[in-house]
């Protein structure tokens, strides 16, 4: 969907969004969004965007969506899916603060040193972006969920207005699952307002808000069950029905968790898909796979060098190392060889395969007959790519290869057969540029459980994707977050809520991890 908006033309405007807080009309805010005229078939082909006041938006379909692509919008934030690893997003978290990854000392950003160096407190930067790209999502949601309705008949088709809605609910459940995740207990409102004097909602009860909202969504036919390549980067019924097994496996929810995967895994129904090429699929030419479920969508060229559409993250130009985090050893040794066993060997011919395509410049040393391996991040790095600083990369927030470890996790977890575990596992590891042996007995009493034989199966197929910081998380491995850690295990189970949010908000209390009550 975001890219059809951008490159031949820009075309910038505003939107201005009166909320309403206890009758009093307070925040305007200001929207600009680039897209392609030419290519956008009537979305957001506003006839006069200086001319949008309070008063006369919500006339017709193309305000609507132009309102619905200021959801989207909220994903580029800082916090969420900026145009660069910016020590703040889902990404930078696993090179922040994971064993996974270490940022780079040359890193401009404050946050980069929040996780990984034990510098998180309620007054941190990395605190306050991530809280307010959220609520900065969900509150333009909620004002199309909420004036879309109103519209009528005589203003928007009711199968148009259906769809808009659809996908805003689509958006809010993402942003709100995110806050639930990191800050536990968040203020829940259906409003367009901000969180003045909101008092936190316990997550058990934003969670199941959430899922009965998106559930339901799922299951009418609002959303098509599968956007085509024009409209790549916009909601679908398969992506809402995979952020549902995501919320219900990030909340332990296994059966349901399982059930869930079962129908994105429907051919019939979806078609999705394990891309053959794995290399291919983080490149330009694999935007358009059919493993991509929901992407946020990106340009490199799209309204100039400066635009927050720009490029998520730079290519090799001249073939040069352009990411600021390092790989760790931990990681590169996580990768078994082509026989299937754990090995310490630096030769890309004999590691799997994914060790190759995720990793360059793998450099070893060794310190008192010790081993000392590091190097950067190769996945989204396009080889294709080599005049231009940012690609046409999108960034995949949901592939099928997650859905089918999120399926074995929760078959895992809830006694499921243990042959079906190990099909999922073999299906990626089938994958024709990969090919690795199957799971075996051997590997599962090595690795001490068949649940972790699906861990490390995560952690070497979705490296650096943004999930190994969550996983953690989710499985209680606290002394994994970081090698530096110094924050300890009871403040790593929640973030503080933000001071400012503390200050301005008296109804909200600090998370108890964090000296509250």
């Amino acid at each position: 969907m975001l890219k059809q908006f951008q490159s031949d033309s820009i075309l910038i405007y505003k939107l201005y969004f009166v909320m309403k807080k206890i009758n009093i009309y307070f925040i305007i805010l200001i929207f600009v969004f680039g897209y392609t005229q030419s290519s956008c078939s009537g979305f957001l082909d506003l006839s006069d965007p200086a001319a949008l006041t309070s008063d006369n938006y919500w006339t017709n379909k193309a305000e609507a969506e132009s309102a619905l692509a200021s959801c989207y919008n909220a994903l580029y934030s800082q916090g969420l899916y900026y145009h660069y690893y910016n020590g703040c997003d889902p990404r930078a978290l696993d090179g922040n603060g994971t064993d996974d990854g270490i940022a780079g000392s040359a890193w401009p950003s404050p946050p980069q040193s929040a996780l990984s160096r034990g510098n998180l407190v309620p007054s941190h930067e990395l605190v306050k972006v991530v809280w307010d790209a959220c609520y900065k999502g969900i509150a333009r949601c909620n004002d199309v969920i909420l004036s879309v309705p109103k519209m009528g008949s005589g203003k928007i088709d009711p199968k148009d207005a259906d769809r808009i809605i659809g996908e805003a609910k689509f958006l809010r459940a993402y942003f709100y699952n995110y806050l639930t995740f990191l800050y536990r207990d968040v203020p829940l409102t259906t409003e367009p307002v901000t969180t003045s004097n909101m008092p936190v909602t316990k997550k058990a009860d934003v969670t199941k808000f959430i899922i009965d909202d998106l559930k339901a969504v799922a299951e009418s036919e609002a959303l098509p069950k599968k956007v085509t390549l024009a409209e790549k980067g916009r909601a679908s019924r398969g992506a809402a029905w995979a952020l549902l097994c995501r919320i219900y496996l990030y909340n332990q929810q296994w059966t349901e968790a399982a059930d869930v995967t079962s129908k994105v895994m429907s051919q019939q129904d979806y078609g999705y898909s394990l891309e053959p090429d794995y290399l291919k699929l983080f490149s330009e030419d694999g935007n358009a796979s059919n493993e991509v479920i929901f992407a946020v969508r990106f340009s490199g060229t799209a309204g100039g060098v400066n635009n927050e559409l720009r490029g998520f993250l730079s290519t090799r130009y001249n073939q040069q190392y352009l990411t600021l985090y390092s790989v760790t050893q931990s990681l590169l040794n996580e990768y078994y060889d082509r026989d299937g066993n754990p090995s310490i060997s630096t030769d890309p011919d004999v590691k799997d395969p994914r060790w190759r395509y995720n990793f360059i410049g793998i450099r070893e040393e060794w310190r008192n007959g010790e081993q000392i391996l590091s190097g950067y991040i190769n996945k989204y790095q396009d080889y294709t790519v080599t005049q231009k600083w940012y690609d046409d990369q999108d960034y995949y927030v949901i592939r099928y290869a997650d859905i089918l470890l999120m399926r074995a996790e929760a078959l895992a977890n809830s006694g499921g057969s243990q042959t079906e575990i190990e099909s999922l596992i073999n299906q990626i590891r089938d994958r024709e540029s990969v090919k690795m042996p199957h799971v075996t007995p051997a590997e599962v009493t090595a690795a001490g459980s068949l649940l972790n034989v699906v861990k490390h199966e995560r952690r070497v197929e979705l490296a650096f994707e943004g999930f190994r910081y969550f996983d953690l998380k989710r499985w209680g491995e606290y002394a994994k977050l970081s090698e530096f850690n110094r924050i300890g295990e009871e403040k790593s189970h929640v973030w503080p809520i933000p001071q400012d949010e503390i200050d301005n908000n008296k109804a909200i209390g600090q998370a108890p991890e964090w000296g509250g009550k």
